[in-house]
């Protein structure tokens, strides 16, 4: 993945920001996922013709194989416009505007689908043209933001856990301590990172005193992870980044709380000449305390194009396309085939790396982020600032 996208991983949604402002549409919105029953909008007709474009998209940059795109453009006789947002903020504010006006919304955040519901920004789909629908992962059919799948399906996923240079430190000495390792890392002091978000810090400093309500507003416990993460200063002099896809392969960091697809990303792209990538490990905890997260596609209410949109959404679901799609970007589609086995057997991802696929049981069970609110966002926002200013 590139940098833009990763830097929209580490400023997710911020809904508050967005009712703060006062966005007309989202001024109902509460910080609960929306179900079916606030639809604003139906579901297109069943057999209508696709227009004839162009498809206008919103999405990250570098975040789609320009070849895949090049791809639908010639088998829909269509062009494809991408206008490129640096965070979910900055997208959903320019929709809910009418500053911007595409068809397609590639990469919902999770924490933003259910505003977007209740703002009347996305319509429900018809899957009549979605036949690739099949090819999901069994765990997005009923998702936690998304109640029932009706308007949006998954794009990539990916999970948080701990990425490190096992020639440095023994593999089993990680799996044993497992959320500790990060506080035990004197002998690597200035080679350690969290990652430079508040939900995620916070997240693995709650997990590590076995507390699984991520999603908590409870101020004594964020203050106890305030104060935990704030000990890594001192014992680690930790860097707060977002570079552990390049940093641990190159070196430069030995132990980094990250994303899975990180590692992924990493061991094909920033391994120095001559290194094999049998020196990554990644570790995460078991699937009930595993963070799990995804983007979603999702077609707007006022499309323009809606059937070419739907049968973009399809594309993407194709497993040949989807394969080509992440040998390029470098996150995981959230297709059945492309599972550990696949991708490994495949060559994409080398066998010490089995653990940054999640499965099925991951999603299922694993735990996920929710929108806390304008209140809620203030709360870890403070306490990040404390944090970043050196406690």
């Amino acid at each position: 993945m590139r940098t833009s996208r990763r830097q929209f991983l580490a400023r997710t949604a911020q809904v508050g920001v967005l009712l703060g402002a006062g966005i007309p549409l989202l001024n109902a919105c509460g910080g609960d996922s929306g179900g079916s029953g606030d639809q604003s909008t139906e579901p297109i007709a069943d057999g209508l013709q696709p227009e004839k474009g162009p498809l206008r998209i919103v999405n990250y940059a570098d975040y789609v194989n320009p070849e895949v795109i090049a791809d639908f453009e010639a088998k829909y006789g269509v062009k494809v416009e991408i206008s490129t947002i640096d965070t979910d903020t900055e997208a959903v504010a320019k929709l809910a505007s009418g500053a911007l006006k595409v068809d397609v919304h590639h990469s919902m955040a999770s924490t933003s689908i259910g505003n977007l519901i209740k703002g009347g920004l996305i319509q429900p789909l018809n899957r009549s043209y979605l036949t690739n629908r099949g090819n999901v992962i069994e765990a997005f059919d009923d998702p936690w933001y998304d109640p029932g799948a009706v308007y949006s399906v998954p794009y990539t996923f990916f999970g948080t856990g701990i990425g490190y240079r096992a020639d440095r430190i023994d593999p089993a000495e990680v799996e044993a301590q497992g959320w500790d390792t990060l506080w035990n890392a004197a002998a690597f002091k200035g080679q350690v990172s969290i990652l430079d978000d508040e939900r995620e810090a916070f997240t693995m400093a709650m997990l590590r005193k076995g507390i699984t309500d991520i999603n908590t507003l409870d101020q004594a416990i964020i203050d106890q992870a305030l104060a935990d993460v704030t000990e890594l200063i001192d014992l680690v002099n930790v860097k707060v980044n977002i570079e552990g896809y390049k940093d641990i392969p190159e070196g430069t960091t030995t132990i980094a709380h990250t994303w899975s697809a990180d590692l992924i990303a990493g061991a094909a792209s920033y391994l120095p000449e001559g290194t094999t990538s049998d020196v990554l490990g990644f570790w995460h905890p078991p699937s009930e305390q595993y963070v799990v997260n995804n983007d979603s596609m999702g077609v707007l209410a006022n499309a323009e194009n809606p059937v070419l949109a739907h049968l973009y959404i399809d594309f993407l679901l194709d497993n040949a396309v989807a394969e080509k799609n992440f040998s390029w970007v470098g996150y995981l589609p959230a297709l059945t085939k492309l599972d550990a086995d696949y991708v490994i057997g495949a060559g994409y991802v080398p066998e010490n790396l089995r653990s940054c696929v999640p499965t099925n049981d991951d999603i299922a069970k694993g735990l996920k982020y929710k929108a806390l609110g304008p209140e809620g966002d203030a709360q870890y926002e403070a306490a990040w600032s404390k944090f970043t200013a050196g406690g």
